[in-house]
């Protein structure tokens, strides 16, 4: 596990015991231990832990490991994670931060349904995800399904044209595609399902309804000062930050 940030705060400012923060590796543009920049919740959450006057370690884990690991944690939270009805029991929701829709990319024609990206050609998908199981169900025949184990793997599949379509969060498919400044631009197909992605913390997390109280005031403060659209603006553009925030984000 790599320490990626000290204490933020004074120690005479921060409330109890410093929190853990679980990051997930390969989560741009959301956050990622390993990247050069913190991403959407990471810099949030470094925010966050300023206004309340927490301290706050955050910790790099592979993603695979940082559900098991904060859960044990009585100071344990976990940025990015959907609030899904198999999870719903798991943790406590701190602060509700973005909508995330799931849907297939692609180059030439949007598609709204997953057997017609597979009747096209080959779909890119990220391994090990509840995304891969579910196309790879309804997979037929000769259609394939390509797993990759990085989402950007998956645009340069897309990109490349080795794949038809690429099923993943819109936002992080229309950062990656940014980032690469890849043409031409992505046709995004109907939302295929979303939830909502949160800030949450362990069953054991010791103070939550306080801090959650204090998290979601903080980020309302964030919003009216305008920092919360700075964060967005670094990540997905100007005009897609605004575009963003006059849906209600």
């Amino acid at each position: 596990m790599l320490l990626l940030a000290g204490a933020l705060g004074s120690a005479t400012g921060a409330r109890g015991e410093p929190l853990n923060i679980y990051v997930g590796q390969g989560q741009m543009p959301f956050a990622d231990g390993v990247a050069r920049r913190a991403g959407l919740f990471g810099e949030l959450m470094h925010e966050l832990c300023a206004r309340t006057a927490q301290q706050c370690i955050f910790r790099s884990v592979p993603w695979r490991r940082v559900l098991s690991e904060a859960e044990g944690d009585p100071h344990g939270i976990v940025l990015n994670l959907g609030r899904t009805p198999e999870r719903e029991a798991g943790f406590v929701w701190l602060l509700d931060v973005l909508p995330t829709p799931y849907v297939l990319v692609s180059l030439d024609h949007p598609f709204d349904t997953l057997a017609d990206a597979l009747q096209a050609g080959p779909v890119a998908v990220m391994g090990g995800t509840p995304r891969a199981d579910e196309i790879n169900r309804i997979r037929t025949g000769d259609q394939r399904v390509v797993e990759v184990t990085d989402p950007q793997q998956a645009a340069q599949l897309l990109q490349s044209g080795r794949v038809v379509a690429w099923y993943e969060i819109d936002l992080r498919a229309l950062y990656l595609w940014r980032e690469m400044d890849a043409k031409p631009p992505l046709q995004l197909g109907k939302p295929l399902s979303s939830t909502r992605s949160h800030i949450a913390g362990s069953l054991k997390l010791e103070g939550a309804q306080a801090l959650s109280q204090q998290m979601n005031t903080a980020f309302a403060e964030m919003h009216r000062d305008g920092s919360w659209q700075r964060i967005l603006a670094r990540y997905l553009g100007l005009d897609r930050s605004r575009a963003l925030l006059s849906d209600g984000w």
